[in-house]
């Protein structure tokens, strides 16, 4: 409902997912063991670009983008050392894979059916491998389409599913003597996929463990990625000016379906739901700033695909300032998204106390990068709304004593590239491995600091510690 649909997964038994773990384990030493070449970001990418990942990302830290990248994706992902001919030379498929490593303060129940290598009996620490498996279809296929198609292995979940998805049709225009016009069209599985600035839902989360305890609360905006699939239209004046309409339908059923294929549908859109983005870009010397707004209004079945039910107003904006220098990079960002929430049919249900909701969330990013070395993020979050009992029940680790959703937290993050562009010189069959390390810490979660389940767990219970090893092939 709104800002507490929860994603919906299936675990397979821990034997299992041990099993696939182990095989895949296996794969990835063979992998290393062969010779590759250099291999960046989305290798596809760098094949067709003939360029480095810190042409495209700050600082050479996937997937934060940097101007270039920017410009890139709002070109159709066209631009390519082969301008001569209207195909890439090369297929534009790569794969990465990543490990990943979870100690969360105090354990969770259940985990221990989480399919991993590795659980302790208290269920706070949790080796995954893979986390996930990702493969892509991701450059130019051909004269003005291009796009980023994303499949993801998620060892959480214990399923294959489409992930983000991307795919645009594009042309540039000159208009009088001094005006140019990027325009084109969008198909994508999700509102804020297809953005280029990192302050909204779906690139604005670089890392993250997908077994630590999170909010209760999320809008919308956030909650529908691989949910729904639409088409939409973006145009993007002289550099500065950019604007898109993107309509999305349920992606259970339909021509675009297949955006969302292997992802559990929850919820299901009812009818068509409008998004719409509105920023200004300067880019200049080394400085680049963009301010922008957001929207996004869809109706959710209360209860399956069909009946009452129940809709949900984002309304949002965001700032994002950037200084590259190298070899320093510095990012500023900052996101606000606000939610009204008719919730008509979940009280005339018995899950909703209220009528009406309101819900909002405000995060704050710094960071600092080194090029192709180190970089460290801070970020503060604020996530606040209506007092709702029945919405926001008590129930071990995920519920709320208060029926409250508001959550105050942060964490301080370190990446590393301990493979650089200088080391490849001497073994260039190592790939370019990024290590993040995570601490995320709460004040409050889910309404209160202390017993704010019901069912005697505090808040800072959750502070989480996360190590990330992500790897492109």
């Amino acid at each position: 409902m709104g800002g507490t649909r929860a994603r919906v997964g299936q675990f397979a038994s821990r034997e299992t997912g041990q099993r696939i773990r182990l095989t895949a384990a296996l794969a990835g030493l063979l992998l290393l063991l062969l010779e590759v070449p250099e291999a960046r970001a989305v290798p596809s990418f760098a094949r067709q670009t003939g360029m480095p990942c810190d042409a495209c990302h700050s600082a050479g830290f996937y997937p934060e983008l940097n101007n270039f990248g920017r410009m890139f994706k709002l070109n159709g992902y066209l631009w390519s050392a082969h301008e001569e001919q209207s195909y890439e030379p090369y297929p534009p498929i790569s794969a990465a894979q990543s490990w990943s490593y979870t100690h969360t303060a105090k354990g969770q129940p259940g985990t221990a059916n989480l399919p991993t290598i590795a659980f302790t009996e208290n269920g706070n620490d949790n080796f995954s491998y893979p986390q996930q498996a990702n493969f892509f279809l991701a450059g130019r296929y051909y004269g003005h389409l291009g796009g980023f198609i994303m499949g993801t292995y998620d060892g959480a979940d214990n399923r294959w599913a489409t992930d983000n998805v991307d795919v645009r049709l594009t042309d540039v225009r000159s208009i009088g003597e001094n005006h140019t016009l990027v325009y084109g069209a969008t198909l994508n599985n999700g509102p804020t996929v297809q953005d280029v600035w990192n302050t909204l839902p779906a690139w604005s989360q670089l890392v993250a463990s997908e077994v630590a305890p999170g909010p209760a609360a999320s809008p919308s905006i956030a909650n529908l990625a691989a949910q729904v699939s639409g088409v939409g239209a973006y145009a993007f004046w002289d550099n500065f000016l950019y604007a898109e309409v993107t309509p999305y339908l349920n992606g259970k059923t339909g021509a675009l379906s297949f955006l969302t294929t292997g992802n559990a549908k929850a919820p299901v859109t009812d009818g068509v739901s409008p998004y719409w983005r509105l920023a200004l870009y300067k880019n200049a010397g080394h400085h680049s700033l963009e301010v922008g707004g957001v929207g996004l209004y869809d109706r959710a079945h209360q209860i399956g695909s069909h009946g009452p039910s129940n809709s949900f107003l984002d309304l949002g904006a965001d700032v994002q300032y950037q200084w590259n220098s190298k070899p320093h990079f510095v990012t500023f960002r900052s996101a606000f998204i606000w939610e009204n929430q008719g919730l008509s049919a979940a009280k005339a249900a018995g899950t909703a106390s209220n009528g009406t909701n309101d819900l909002h969330t405000v995060q704050l990013w710094t960071s600092y990068y080194y090029y192709d070395l180190a970089g460290l993020t801070l970020s503060f979050f604020d996530i606040g709304g209506s007092r709702d009992p029945l919405l926001y029940g008590p129930a071990p680790v995920s519920g709320s004593r208060t029926g409250s959703p508001d959550t105050v937290g942060g964490f301080v993050q370190l990446n590393l590239l301990p493979v650089s562009r200088w080391f490849q010189q001497h073994w260039p069959a190592l790939p370019m491995t990024q290590v993040a390390l995570q601490y995320t810490f709460y004040g409050e979660f889910n309404g209160a600091t202390s017993n704010y389940d019901g069912s005697g767990r505090s808040a800072s219970d959750n502070n989480t510690l996360y190590l990330l090893l992500w790897t492109p092939w």
